[in-house]
């Protein structure tokens, strides 16, 4: 059977109101999630921006202070002016793709962190976007389109597939996708799994902005599989979006 990927925000009763700038380790279960809030004194409510990482969480994507994956993300979230979260899976990679569809433990563990980051963040519920690369970039897509009353929008760097997508709600309610492939990504070629997943969402009704890095490709670099500036590709075009 397959796992649901529908989420639910939990009614807030008053927004919170701490201004101080924090960064803090949320847990449940041994399942862990860093959260970054920059000083919030003069714009009040922030978007929030849910990271996801891709498989080989102890390898490229360990969730530890200082990590090349979370140490940057303080700078990005002051820059930018948003509140980040950056989830672990309990394995290496999400379970919803390890297990087959199986298991959506994960889910429910990313449920609660953001559950528990409005709570204690200024949030602004029409401006939560989810940015992922590789395993995080088919999650990202197939969160948001199963779940267009929370998230506004996902930015896919390199992913793989989008779960049985159902078709886009109306223009406005549909949440915007942004994707980008390498031309020469060696573990999702572009003709192959890029181009095509693209031409899916966009039948099903999404609005896709969809680019394509150049370059001799691998791995690493503008045209492989984790391009030079991921973090940060669709951010600005993300925060420009209209709010409702």
């Amino acid at each position: 059977m397959v796992a649901s990927l529908t989420l639910k925000l939990e009614p807030i009763a008053a927004a919170h109101t701490e201004n101080d700038e924090t960064s803090m380790v949320i847990e449940k279960d041994g399942q862990r999630a860093w959260l970054f809030m920059p000083d919030a004194a003069t714009t009040g409510l922030r978007p929030l921006l849910i990271v996801l990482h891709g498989a080989g969480k102890e390898q490229m994507w360990s969730l530890s202070e200082g990590t090349m994956s979370v140490h940057a993300w303080a700078d990005r979230a002051r820059t930018h002016g948003i509140n980040v979260l950056y989830p672990a899976a309990r394995g290496s990679t999400w379970d919803f793709i390890s297990s087959g569809r199986r298991s959506r433990k994960d889910v429910d563990f990313l449920a609660h962190a953001i559950n528990r980051t409005r709570r204690m963040a200024c949030v602004d519920d029409g401006r939560i976007g989810l940015l992922g690369i590789s395993d995080g970039g088919s999650m990202a897509l197939s969160l948001a389109t199963h779940n267009p009353t929370v998230f506004q929008a996902a930015m896919s760097i390199s992913g793989g597939f989008c779960a049985s997508p159902p078709r886009a709600p109306t223009a406005a309610s549909a949440p915007r996708l942004f994707l980008k492939h390498g031309a020469a990504d060696p573990m999702f070629p572009l003709a192959r799994v890029g181009l095509p997943l693209r031409d899916s969402l966009l039948e099903l009704g999404y609005k896709v902005v969809h680019r394509v890095g150049e370059g001799e490709g691998g791995m690493f670099g503008p045209a492989g599989h984790v391009p030079d500036g991921w973090h940060t590709e669709f951010v600005p075009a993300w925060l420009g979006m209209p709010t409702a």
